[in-house]
């Protein structure tokens, strides 16, 4: 696989001996290692949108801006006196 040099940059990264990096083959590393960077930062933009909806919501809540208008039926129960003591 030929790879332009322009479109690539290296990266020097210093890990412990016993980082779980260091369990895959010496082939493999740099390619798991480039998968699990970039799954991080998706993960990373991830939770902002989350915490930004979740902040949103907790606004809501707080600021009484939930202006819902429907009503809750409420259920009737009729009851037959004569009839039951009638049983």
């Amino acid at each position: 696989m030929a790879r332009n040099k322009t479109k690539y940059k290296r990266l020097e990264l210093r890990l412990p001996a016993d980082h779980p990096l260091f369990n895959y083959p010496p082939g493999q590393r740099a390619a798991r290692a480039r998968e699990l960077i970039d799954t991080a930062i998706r993960l990373e933009e991830r939770l902002s949108e989350i915490e930004c909806q979740l902040a949103g919501i907790a606004q809501k809540l707080t600021g009484g801006a939930c202006t819902s208008t429907r009503k809750v039926p409420q259920k009737t129960l009729e009851f037959d006196v004569e009839a039951f003591m009638n049983l």
